[in-house]
């Protein structure tokens, strides 16, 4: 098939790709015991041999008392502090009933002073994190990431790769930079897969603002991606020709080359942008200026030139289309991989087994796992397809050579 050149038609699959923390807590405490302020007129004084045998002289009161192994006596009390027998209304901590539930004096004289629980406790040390499992942080598989994605140099190129620092690193597949984590945003590969990554890593500021792509701006910071081209408009990732909503300012969802400020930015994919012809998905093309996607090629199941849409999904397509991943016939190296809109005779709903050598497919054939499945930007496009199914990379070698790592529904 030809688009102005020839676009290689890729029947494609996907890949498959959880710390805690311990907080310890301490409490303190103490009692006091009042002191009536009566003094009474027989003294004893804290000495051997002062009281008789079985009692002790209280230091407090100045009076004969039983001691506690004696037992205590009819209103008296044990005072566990002193070994000794007080009178009950002595302010002594009553200690013959307790809440077996909470350990708590239920019977304690109210007006005694409340207990000392000691200082709140410092939670700042006490807390701690696990492993950095989130956008950006290195790792040596999908189990290390909470996305279950981590990117090497095939999934994101290895121009991005060496930018961030030559190791692997968790990420997450996006349609746009909202769907991103706070301070990353979308990374068009222009290989079949769009990934949150460090604005830094693109020679992006990481001043990050909430204009989406096509928004007025001023400067990167007013932009959820980061970057404000020299149009003035907010630049941005997106997947849907049919989504108005992922464009704004007059823009659409064309291929071209995306408009990044650093080399490894500029891959020919899927983003906003303006100009173009009206001839929609299906539409008959001369070019590829006469179309809103900015993409005219030939397609063998019509046998002349159409206009060929950005999707998401089949649901993006016109009848008798599916959303498939094409090989293009731009100059790039490598040459650059697109999901678009292209004819399809397949009947087989998602999770059917396929052959990827037959077009049998309401998506693609999966030639990894020979099943049926749709090509995704995040994890909802997958479980609209299929029940538990998420959106992952996978590997795949394509006739003409060379390996692409794409985006698609799998488990």
């Amino acid at each position: 098939m030809r688009r102005q050149g020839t676009i290689a038609r890729r029947a494609l699959a996907a890949l498959l790709a959880a710390g805690g923390w311990l907080a310890l807590l301490a409490t303190g405490g103490g009692c006091e015991v009042a002191i009536g302020d009566t003094v009474p007129a027989f003294q004893c004084v804290p000495a051997a041999g002062s009281c008789p045998t079985g009692q002790e002289c209280n230091p407090d009161t100045h009076q004969c008392v039983a001691t506690c192994v004696a037992g205590c006596g009819a209103g008296t009390q044990c005072d566990p502090q002193s070994n000794l027998c007080v009178p009950i209304d002595a302010g002594g901590p009553d200690v013959s009933v307790v809440d077996t539930g909470t350990g708590v004096d239920v019977a304690a004289d109210t007006t005694m002073p409340p207990v000392d629980s000691g200082p709140p406790p410092d939670t700042s040390m006490a807390e701690t994190t696990g492993p950095c499992r989130s956008t950006g942080c290195p790792c040596s598989g999908a189990a290390a990431c909470d996305s279950g994605i981590c990117a090497d140099s095939l999934t994101v190129t290895a121009s991005l790769y060496a930018a961030a620092g030559n190791q692997n690193f968790c990420t997450t597949a996006c349609c746009t930079s909202a769907d991103c984590a706070p301070g990353t945003v979308c990374f068009a590969t222009g290989q079949g897969g769009d990934y949150c990554v460090n604005p830094a890593w693109l020679g992006r500021g990481t001043g990050l603002g909430a204009g989406g792509g096509g928004a007025t701006c001023s400067l990167g910071r007013d932009c959820r991606s980061g970057l404000c081209d020299s149009s003035g408009k907010c630049a941005d990732t997106c997947c849907s020709s049919s989504a108005a909503s992922q464009c704004t300012g007059g823009e659409t969802c064309r291929f071209q080359s995306f408009p990044g400020a650093a080399s490894v930015d500029k891959n020919y994919s899927a983003s906003c942008g303006s100009g173009g012809g009206a001839n929609l998905d299906g539409s008959s093309c001369s070019g590829d200026f006469s179309c809103a996607s900015n993409l005219c090629a030939q397609d063998p199941s019509l046998g002349f030139n159409d206009c060929h849409g950005v999707c998401r999904g089949a649901s993006d397509c016109a009848s008798g289309e599916s959303c498939e991943y094409v090989l293009t016939s731009q100059t790039s190296t490598p040459t650059p991989v697109v999901a678009t809109c292209f004819g399809s005779t397949g009947t087989l709903s998602a999770g059917s087994p396929c052959s990827p050598s037959m077009d049998q497919c309401t998506g693609f054939c999966d030639q990894n796992t020979n099943k049926c499945t749709d090509v995704c930007f995040t994890d909802a496009d997958c479980t609209a397809v299929m029940t538990g199914w998420r959106c992952r990379p996978e590997t795949v070698s394509v006739q003409g050579g060379g390996s692409y790592s794409v985006l698609a529904c799998g488990t």
